[in-house]
Parts: structure tokens; C-alpha cells; sequence
């Protein structure tokens, strides 16, 4: 499966321009044969704690999005923040063929940029099915908790990380993404933004791992583009079984770690 990550400049909390902007690389994915494109975090506003950009589960941007997937007929990954009730969630969503068919919280909203005063953390890990390949969701900050990974590949080919990462800790993003690569021995695209918003500055770095922790696609930094990588779900299998950690680990331990 061919996937499209998009490292887009966002332009600070304007929802038209940047969906503008996210329907012509969509079309441009559509045309290369991609089956999906991802945008990064909060695809639209950029990392703002503005609480009035939040919407609804089924609001403006879902409905956006949902709709390009089916006038694209490529499913489009996307961010927004989500309000419900009282609490606002960090969302990334999937819709393909004008349905959401896959919706994560974020797990671990980054508490030393006070993410945590505006976002309520999620609850529960998501995965979602794309022509046979099984994918992860998971958004920047919780790139540094490897334990999600861990249990997110027992199932997936490809784990996906939508992100606004400033360039300040850009060695650690890639570091990072390369290494949830080779420890869980599956595909690890990380989508980053690129440019300025909320002042801070954002390189991209966005990048594509193999299963062997091998750069498979990858950006130019501070540069809007768009790249692409092959996804296969048989690459994860013969690395996995020709080079077998995961049945050396042990949960049972691990565990009472944890308990303990």
C-alpha cells in the first residue's frame, strides 16, 4: 500500500486556509497513487490552547475531511480539537470513501507545554484497516512512551505519528521514530509540520521506517512537501520472523514491574 505523509506549514489557527491547502496535497496524493494521506496534528489551527477552535465529533473539519476522502477516493488522516461534553480531546481521525473510520484521543498531552490545562487525555489505544494493512494512530508527544508501540504492533504493519515536534528537539523525534522502527519491527511514518506557529519554529524531519529501522521515505527540513512510502504488511513478517525479539519478551514481568 502506497501512503502519503504531508508536511504542511500550517498557518496559526486559520481552519480555511490550511483545509484549502490540505485538499490540493490530497489531490496530489490521489494522482500518485496513494491509498492514504496524513496530515500532522491539529491539522488546521496548529498546536494552539485556544478552546474556542474546538468542535464537535462530527463538526466542520470531520465533515470536511470525511467529504474529501470520498471526492479523492484516498482515505485522508487528519487532527482537530475535539469537545465533548466538557472535555477537549486531541483527536486524529481517519475517513475514507466519506466516513471516519478510525478516531484516537491522545493519550499523553504534553504536560510541560500545558497541553494538559486545555486537553483531556484518551483511554484507549485505536487501530483501523486499510486494503489489508493494519494501522496504529498515535500523536506527538506520545512518541516518548513506548509501551503503546509495543502493543500496537502486535497487530500493525504501520504506526503512524502526527505531530507539531519543535526543531528545538528535532534529533529526538528522529531518534525516536527510528527507533519504535526497530524495536517493534514495523513500518513508523511520522508526519510533522513544518514552518512557525504559536512562536515556535517546527524543521518537519517528517519521515518513513522500515521494519529493519531502514529510512524509507524522508522530508527535506523546513520545507512544505509531500513524500511517499510503500507499505507492506508481508515486509514486517519476514523481519519479524527472520529476526524474532518479540518472543523473547515477557509481559508476565514486565507487569509486576509496573504493580509493584
Amino acid at each position: 500500500m502506497k501512503i502519503c505523509v504531508a508536511q504542511t506549514d500550517i498557518v496559526w489557527e486559520n481552519k480555511a486556509e490550511n483545509f484549502r491547502k490540505c485538499r490540493r496535497f490530497t489531490e496530489q496524493a490521489a494522482e500518485h497513487g496513494s491509498r492514504l494521506i496524513v496530515f500532522p496534528e491539529l491539522s488546521l489551527t496548529g498546536f494552539t490552547m485556544n478552546r474556542s477552535l474546538a468542535e464537535a465529533p462530527d463538526g466542520e473539519t470531520v465533515q470536511r475531511f470525511s467529504e474529501l476522502s470520498r471526492e479523492s477516493g484516498i482515505a485522508v488522516g487528519f487532527g482537530f480539537a475535539c469537545k465533548q461534553n466538557d472535555r477537549i480531546t486531541n483527536r486524529f481521525c481517519i475517513a475514507d470513501n466519506g466516513a471516519v473510520i478510525a478516531q484516537y484521543d491522545k493519550l499523553h498531552p504534553f504536560s510541560y507545554g500545558g497541553e494538559c490545562a486545555v486537553y483531556s487525555p484518551g483511554d484507549k489505544l485505536v487501530t483501523a484497516e486499510i486494503s489489508g494493512e493494519t494501522l496504529g494512530l498515535t500523536v506527538c508527544y506520545d512518541l516518548r512512551f513506548p509501551e503503546i508501540y509495543q502493543k500496537l504492533s502486535e497487530t500493525c504493519s504501520l504506526i503512524i505519528v502526527i505531530a507539531n515536534w519543535p526543531d528545538s528537539r528535532s534529533d529526538h523525534w528522529k531518534t525516536l521514530l527510528k527507533a519504535r522502527a526497530i524495536e517493534n519491527q514495523c513500518f513508523i511514518a511520522g508526519c510533522n509540520r513544518c514552518g512557525n506557529g504559536g512562536g515556535l519554529d517546527y524543521s518537519g524531519d517528517s519521515a518513513v521506517y522500515s521494519p529493519a529501522g531502514e529510512l524509507a521515505a524522508a522530508s527535506e527540513p523546513y520545507r512544505e512537501q509531500l513524500i511517499y512510502a510503500e507499505i507492506s504488511r508481508e515486509e514486517c513478517w519476514k523481519i519479524q520472523n527472520g529476526f524474532p525479539v518479540k518472543k523473547d519478551r515477557r509481559f508476565e514481568i514486565y507487569r509486576d514491574f509496573y504493580v509493584k
